[in-house]
């Protein structure tokens, strides 16, 4: 996947669902990124998947993942079912949602994504601290928070623009790399995030940001 392709594509969406009618600062950038991850957790508190969709049918937090067809008779066609919700839910749709949130700063800003999540894996920055390898989703989520947060610390530091995209591109790369650790297919999850966003409304649920 060409990453400076794909963030094209996630500003252009983001542009014609009206995102960027009014201007948005950099602290509501970094804050939407950092709701994406809370919500990343709260799919992991709730004990779910890392992507699923929910049976209308039923109650709205009943995943539509029949055993079999004594459990549902739609069960191996579920794709097909009326009463499938459209909408990806999960742990690694949440993560999707962060890093196309990141994407769609990029794209704004028309940076070279490729080039700078290469730069993002090689680069030392002084004030990010070592990765802990093997740690738990939730001490990964609060570590993606933490670079999050020092992108922020740049931008309030006046250290431009690109020292804050760096911190923002170093957070993506390690949700991939914990992807990949984890035999989680975050390009799909990205595919299929950016697909439903592409049929959302105008601004769905009349929100600010």
């Amino acid at each position: 996947m060409s990453m400076n392709k794909f963030a094209q594509e996630v500003h252009q969406n983001a542009v014609a669902h009206g995102w960027w009618d009014d201007p948005r600062t950099f602290g509501e950038i970094i804050s939407l990124c950092h709701s994406e991850l809370s919500e990343a957790l709260e799919e992991l508190r709730a004990g779910r998947g890392m992507v699923w969709y929910a049976c209308t049918e039923g109650t709205p937090e009943h995943p539509c993942n029949p055993k079999d067809i004594y459990d549902c008779e739609m069960s191996g066609q579920e794709a097909s079912c009326a009463y499938r919700s459209a909408k990806p839910e999960g742990i690694a749709v949440e993560l999707a949602d962060c890093i196309i949130r990141v994407l769609d700063y990029f794209g704004k800003e028309e940076f070279d994504t490729d080039a700078l999540l290469l730069q993002a894996r090689t680069t030392i920055m002084c004030d990010v601290p070592c990765r802990v390898y093997n740690a738990s989703l939730g001490d990964c989520i609060a570590r993606w928070h933490l670079l999050l947060s020092l992108a922020y610390s740049c931008w309030c530091r006046a250290s431009g623009s690109y020292a804050s995209a760096l911190r923002m591109a170093r957070c993506v790369c390690e949700i991939q790399e914990w992807a990949e650790e984890n035999g989680v297919d975050m390009e799909m999850a990205l595919d299929i995030k950016h697909a439903y966003n592409k049929t959302r409304p105008y601004r769905h649920g009349g929100k600010a940001l």
